[in-house]
């Protein structure tokens, strides 16, 4: 009889059906089968099968059913599915001739055969199954990496990388059913647990010490004792320790999972933990850079570039009645205390005067070391007579002697002051102070001066140089001299440096220690640099001309009021179409204090070096931030220090580091210049740790122009001679008198 002669095996069917459905939906949605719905499924089976015209209609949806079951739970649950769902096609054949209108025996082929395949069914469908849950659980753990991975980069605050760390635990653990974690530190004799990510009945506040064995390789440490561990969970884990010491801590990731950790989740905690020990050392250095680049690194004052950034703001915010005046320091005898005690004692007198200036101002007024033994203070709020009162103070406090290593140092300061007024702008206000402050030490030691007009007639003849200074370059009193790098270890020239003279009218040739630091502080320097860089490629441009096809890289010095000029790429840029002087050609050196002091250096310099111009660092490795260097600029060429040099053959250390600079540059593909080359076994220790060039007197000492331009003819004539005869043979060149080793250009 069809189903509409029959409306209760229709009624049957259709509830059976429905059931069936929302059972699959269930356990796809739950991703588990509990006990309870294999045992419904079992019985609306039976009523499936007695409902149908033979009980073998049912087969079909067994095997399916079975299957897509058997991705869920473990193997013992499947394995019971698999005998209730047997148990179901058994029980329905004897019962299925008692249900009206079933007359005929029901034919039973194929359907006891297909047991053994039902079994069969299952355990295919769980090994499938394993393999696209372990792929989905692998890529779920991946992108949880990767994605944590792509965060760190933009974050420079430890606590935002700690916290998004333990978000992509909790990402691992919940795509790797059953794995627990917990962040274990060292405290006392104990742990403190600081962390915990996946399933814990209790997350323990602390553990017991001897939970982990360590020993001095903290890759060795284990854990003995888990019972602490397996109370928290509720459950009996195998655990594993993983060190921490790559983040700086004491500290060990405890990792725990049912039977076995699976290994490629143990791999993805292990790169977590790699890439958040970057990110928290990159933290590092950026909190390193931002204390450099605003504090003197000796002292812990404000330095001379944060001391002018906040003189700017106060002056901008000045209205004329808050009082706004600027102090100058400077140290009397300070010579004399690094002359007998020597440096290290210096900078322990620095220290202390820091210490003291503090102590006589306010925490909102700004203490500054401007550089040497030169100190500054801004003062906010104050009259004229209270600005006063501060000095004095300071000059008093100075006076009292130091103990410094068990010996009495003995220093004195002259203070200069200078008042803001409407309109004034900090150039002008910071050399009425200078004016001021050199009035003081001209009067005496430790006195105070407030700055008035009639101190530039005082200072006149200070002032005369500064201005003679100033119209140097225009004057042509500016020439430059120039100092070959030859190549090692065959001696060819690759280059030259540039080298800043000032002829004065009255006192001669004078070298940069004389001026350039006047220059800096009164922005000559601009217009100085300017000189130097176009005289430079001028005379560069006219060898290359003169030996064509032979390039000769020129050297060129970079301040940091050059970087920080906002012309200055269009002046370098100028310099090279005026003169023809190719771009790959010019090497700018900049020292690690200039890029950490201009504020916008790191993006001029990868500017220009868009532009096909080379990056040097000069004195490499005396700067505190020599490596972040290295990671965050173009560089192309590390010029090494000469005290390494001097050093590297007698001290162990200069030697150590000189080495390691060199073959981190090889491996960075940065090259590496010598400087201060002075003796052949020198040459030889550089060449032998792979050094790929060098300067100094071995070789020639700065001349000028004319003579460089003779020295590189007279070399260039050598240029087919062996490199074996030429090396250790010198020469002396026409008119300037320096012995030269003959060396040839070259690129």
């Amino acid at each position: 009889m069809d189903a509409q002669e029959n409306p209760v095996r229709e009624f049957v069917l259709l509830i059976g059906a429905v059931v069936l459905a929302g059972s699959c939906i269930h356990v796809y949605l739950s991703r588990r089968v509990s006990l309870w719905l294999d045992l419904l499924d079992a019985v609306v089976i039976i009523g499936f099968g007695l409902a149908s015209p033979t009980p073998t209609s049912v087969v079909a949806y067994v095997f399916t059913a079975v299957w897509f079951r058997a991705l869920y739970g473990s193997a013992w649950q499947s394995l019971l599915r698999c005998v209730l769902m047997a148990a179901a096609l058994y029980v329905t054949v004897p019962l299925w001739p008692l249900v009206p209108h079933h007359a005929v025996s029901p034919s039973t082929v194929g359907l006891f055969e297909s047991f053994p395949l039902l079994f069969l069914a299952v355990f295919i469908a769980r090994q499938l199954g394993a393999g696209l849950l372990a792929r989905e659980q692998g890529t779920k753990r991946v992108t949880a990496l990767a994605t944590t991975g792509s965060q760190l980069l933009g974050l420079t605050d430890s606590g935002q990388i700690r916290a998004l760390a333990w978000t992509a635990c909790t990402e691992i653990c919940a795509s790797t059913p059953g794995l627990r974690m917990l962040k274990a530190v060292r405290d006392g004799t104990g742990l403190r647990v600081e962390g915990a990510a996946g399933s814990f009945l209790r997350v323990p506040e602390a553990l017991p010490g001897t939970a982990i064995s360590t020993t001095a390789d903290p890759a060795d440490a284990q854990i003995v004792d888990p019972a602490a561990l397996d109370a928290a969970t509720g459950a009996t884990l195998d655990w594993m320790c993983i060190s921490l010491r790559s983040m700086r801590e004491d500290s060990w990731m405890l990792v725990g999972a049912p039977r076995k950790i699976p290994s490629d989740a143990l791999l993805c905690v292990r790169d977590l933990i790699n890439q958040v020990a970057l990110a928290l050392r990159n933290s590092d250095v950026h909190h390193q850079l931002t204390v450099q680049a605003q504090y003197d690194s000796l002292t812990g004052l404000d330095n001379r570039a944060s001391f002018t950034a906040k003189l700017s703001s106060g002056i901008d915010l000045h209205t004329g009645l808050d009082g706004l005046h600027v102090l100058f320091l400077d140290l009397d005898d300070f010579k004399d205390v690094n002359d007998v005690l020597g440096h290290r004692a210096g900078d322990a007198v620095l220290v202390e005067v820091a210490a003291r200036l503090s102590a006589c101002t306010r925490p909102l007024d700004v203490c500054a070391r401007l550089g040497g033994d030169e100190f500054a203070v801004v003062l906010h709020g104050s009259t004229v007579a209270a600005a006063t009162d501060v000095a004095q103070r300071v000059v008093d406090a100075l006076t009292v002697p130091m103990v410094i290593g068990g010996r009495i140092a003995r220093v004195g300061a002259s203070v200069g002051i200078a008042t803001a007024t409407p309109g004034i702008d900090i150039d002008e206000l910071v050399h009425q102070a200078d004016v001021a402050m050199y009035a003081a030490k001209a009067n005496g030691k430790g006195q105070v001066q407030t700055y008035h007009q009639g101190l530039l007639k005082a200072d006149a003849p200070r002032l005369t140089f500064e201005w003679q200074l100033a119209a140097a370059a225009a004057a042509g009193e500016l020439v430059i001299h120039y100092q070959p790098i030859v190549s090692l270890p065959n001696i060819n020239c690759t280059g030259v440096e540039a080298l800043v003279r000032w002829q004065h009218p009255e006192r001669g040739l004078l070298f940069p220690g004389h001026f350039i630091e006047i220059a800096e502080r009164t922005g000559v320097i601009v217009d100085i640099g300017a000189f130097v860089l176009r005289q430079a490629c001028a005379d560069a441009a006219a060898w290359q001309h003169a030996h064509a096809g032979i390039p000769l890289d020129v050297h060129v010095n970079v301040s940091a009021r050059e970087l920080d000029h906002d012309h200055f790429i269009d002046t370098v840029l100028d310099c090279l179409a005026a003169t023809g002087f190719p771009a790959a050609n010019l090497i700018l050196e900049l020292t690690e204090t200039v890029i950490l002091d201009a504020p916008v250096a790191i993006e001029r310099v990868r500017a220009l070096a868009a532009h096909g111009i080379k990056i040097a660092v000069d004195d490499f490795g005396t700067g505190y931030s020599s490596l972040t260097t290295l990671r965050t600029l173009p560089v192309d060429i590390i010029k090494l220090d000469m005290s390494f040099v001097a050093g590297a053959l007698t001290n162990t250390v200069d030697r150590t580091v000189i080495s390691a600079i060199v073959r981190m540059s090889a491996e960075l593909g940065i090259e590496t210049v010598a400087e201060g080359v002075e003796r052949l076994d020198q040459q030889r220790f550089l060449e032998g740790i792979g050094t790929n060039a060098a300067q100094g007197y071995l070789y020639a000492r700065p001349m000028p122009a004319a003579s460089c331009a003779r020295w590189l003819e007279g070399n260039l004539r050598d240029a087919d001679a062996s490199d074996d005869k030429m090396r250790g043979k010198s020469r002396t060149a026409p008119e300037s008198g320096h012995t030269l080793v003959p060396v040839k250009l070259q690129s």
